[in-house]
């Protein structure tokens, strides 16, 4: 019986007594004008009517301030939500900015540049090529083949030149019977010759080719740049690819001979 009142006592009973409260002054109410109402309201039913509601609402109410309306518990809760998230928000955006400010200056640290040739070495590098390559694609049909590199890759020309690279050091390891994949052997660790170094082997065994040293160069860093998020202009770009992809027809040939 103990436990049953101390768990009474503990229980908000504050609703159930405003509510018993409530439903005595509308009790009260009626019978000041009958039921249903066929009396004149007057001042002692009306003074009924309105403790009936004062009562029925006091429980909702977090506090009473005289001269304002009732300011209700959900309301205070809405405005602690609303500053805890922008609490969070601000928290979170101080977060990204830091992380942004020290990835800027990371990134500016470790920065690496590369010089983009000038017009004259990208007319010496365009005259050695032709030198050397006696039968080149007719303009027309080389620019077709540009166009169509450049809209298979969405016409970014950053990883147009990423892709030519990669192509001609595949090739050029393909003729050179070097490993195309990272497998290791048993004996050591997986190692990958410089593009450079690849070209150096190769005009070694092919020595017709060494005139295209310059153009190679040129063609490997205007890639580099774009690679290395350097901005590449246009004509610099579409030079490269003129030359390179020129290249890349002649050693995918060379298997034939």
């Amino acid at each position: 019986m103990w436990s049953s009142v101390k768990t009474l006592l503990a229980a908000n009973v504050f609703p159930t007594i405003c509510y018993v409260i409530a439903a005595f002054f509308v009790y009260a109410f009626f019978l000041r004008v009958d039921f249903p109402p066929i009396k004149d309201l007057d001042a002692t039913a009306g003074t009924y009517l309105a403790l009936a509601l004062f009562m029925f609402m006091l429980p909702e109410a977090k506090r009473l301030k005289l001269g304002q309306l009732f300011e209700y518990e959900a309301k205070v809760k809405e405005i602690k939500d609303d500053v805890k998230q922008f609490k969070e928000e601000t928290r979170a955006t101080l977060s990204a900015y830091t992380s942004l400010v020290s990835a800027i200056s990371n990134t500016v640290s470790q920065n690496i540049t590369v010089n983009l040739p000038g017009r004259a070495e990208a007319t010496e590098a365009r005259e050695d090529l032709d030198a050397t390559l006696k039968h080149q694609p007719p303009k027309s049909e080389l620019e077709s083949q540009i166009d169509e590199f450049l809209e298979a890759e969405a016409n970014d020309l950053s990883y147009a030149l990423a892709k030519l690279r990669m192509q001609l050091e595949r090739e050029l390891r393909r003729v050179l019977g070097k490993r195309q994949n990272i497998a290791a052997t048993p004996d050591h660790e997986p190692r990958f010759l410089s593009a450079r170094s690849l070209f150096t082997q190769f005009a070694r065994l092919y020595p017709r080719y060494e005139g295209l040293s310059k153009s190679f160069d040129y063609v490997l860093r205007i890639c580099n740049a774009a690679i290395h998020g350097q901005f590449v202009p246009q004509g610099s770009a579409h030079e490269a690819l003129s030359m390179g992809l020129s290249m890349l027809s002649e050693l995918r040939n060379i298997e034939r001979e």
